[in-house]
């Protein structure tokens, strides 16, 4: 079998400067100021008092992104985020997101960074493309800076795990084409490389709730504490990385978007990485992870906003024994969020659920689970030179998982997170 060497397994790492290099060769880059850049980012600082499992972080299987089993009171420099976006001309912009955040793998290291073309036209058929790495269209409610949420601090269950192992190494096409009634519908997929480790953190540790999101060049800790994935997978290694090629082989994604301004956002999604579950280079093996995703958004009356997502899928790994894989599990979980504002105030809540199911070759990998979880969060943005937002946010997590009894812990577990945040964006 061919397999990618260390180039194309990294590809994403110099997309960034890659891009931004292209300012010279883009239409218009000298009409009217081309190239002008734009700078945006955010600091966060942060109180936490957490009552939890260890943290995933530590290759335990809490569920939020800080805890050490007890009862704990943190106080951290949470994240720090720049995005730079330069117009290269009428059509062109680059865009690219630098981040420092807390257990980062790298002290710097991007998120994204992609080439956007979007001519300029007033036919009601517009198209658009977007090249480089970029997150999927899943999430309805990440939309801020550096990926930030407007309504929470903590992500939910399916934009956690977006953040965490998906990434779009690769080029993404939009149809959008507005209706006589104002309408607008839209279609669009892409074709991409380095996700074929996606699925490898779901199945083994399971859905998350928290707001960290993986870097080009990061490794997610797996939990390994028990040394169940090392007896049965000894050639897999103690951390996944999300961004790498294992086998040479693109997946894809197709979806389709309705819109009516003002009122109401449709979205879904099939995904598809098309990993070849037998391939295994250096630690990391490839994951066949596909899932559809179901998205809308509604304006209601007072202010009122609705939000609700739902995803399915599946995800295998190793080469199948008898037709049944070493892992085989299918996931599932939504969201519903209701978000009021008021002037600088916005209170939300949230609800998730997930569960995933499991059909695997060793009884000892035991990946099933399900869980349920609450989210209120308050926050106040005010502007003094910049902006600055404070927030106070509760999660509550209610979750079984039967290989925490390889722990010695009881399969269900409760856990709580008390969040007072101080953020500026500039």
């Amino acid at each position: 079998m061919n397999r990618p060497g260390p180039a194309r397994r990294r590809i994403g790492l110099g997309v960034g400067s890659a891009l931004l290099s292209l300012a010279p060769a883009c239409a218009g880059a000298d009409e009217a100021g081309f190239p002008a850049m734009e700078w945006h980012g955010f600091a966060d600082l942060r109180y936490l008092h957490v009552e939890s499992d260890p943290t995933w972080l530590d290759r335990a299987l809490g569920k939020f992104r800080y805890g050490d089993g007890g009862s704990t009171d943190l106080v951290r420099a949470n994240e720090a985020a720049l995005t730079a976006r330069m117009r290269l001309g009428w059509d062109w912009t680059a865009t690219a997101t630098l981040k420092a955040a807390d257990r980062q793998t790298h002290p710097l290291d991007a998120t994204e960074a992609f080439l956007h073309w979007r001519p300029a036209s007033m036919e009601s058929l517009r198209y658009s493309a977007r090249l480089g790495a970029f997150f999927p269209p899943v999430s309805l409610e990440n939309t801020g800076t550096g990926w930030t949420s407007p309504y929470t601090l903590t992500s939910s269950a399916i934009n956690t795990w977006v953040g965490e192992e998906l990434r779009v190494f690769g080029g993404e096409a939009q149809w959008a084409l507005r209706l006589g009634n104002g309408d607008q519908l839209g279609l669009f997929g892409a074709g991409f490389g380095n996700n074929d480790t996606a699925g490898a953190l779901l199945a083994w540790r399971g859905f998350s709730l928290h707001d960290y999101e993986a870097t080009f060049g990061d490794r997610l800790p797996l939990p390994t504490r028990s040394g169940v994935i090392q007896s049965i997978f000894p050639k897999q290694a103690g951390s996944t990385q999300p961004f790498v090629e294992v086998d040479g082989r693109p997946g894809y994604y197709l979806g389709l978007s309705l819109e009516r301004p003002g009122l109401a956002k449709f979205r879904a999604l099939y995904y598809d990485n098309r990993a070849r579950t037998s391939v295994v280079e250096n630690g990391q093996y490839g994951w066949h992870t596909r899932f559809a995703s179901l998205g809308f958004k509604s304006e209601l009356p007072w202010a009122l906003e609705l939000i609700g997502q739902g995803l399915f899928g599946r995800t295998q790994m190793g080469a199948p024994m008898g037709g049944v894989f070493p892992v085989d599990a299918d996931f599932h979980a939504y969201s519903v969020l209701l978000s009021k504002a008021s002037g600088g105030h916005r209170l939300s809540l949230r609800h998730d659920r997930f569960s995933a199911g499991g059909d695997d070759l060793f009884p000892q990998d035991d990946n099933r689970e399900s869980g349920r979880a609450w989210t209120v969060n308050y926050n106040y943005s005010f502007d003094f030179h910049v902006q600055h937002q404070l927030n106070l946010e509760f999660v509550w997590i209610d979750s079984n998982r039967p290989a925490r009894e390889l722990w010695g812990e009881a399969a269900r577990q409760r856990e709580n997170l008390w969040l007072l945040s101080y953020r500026v964006f500039f």
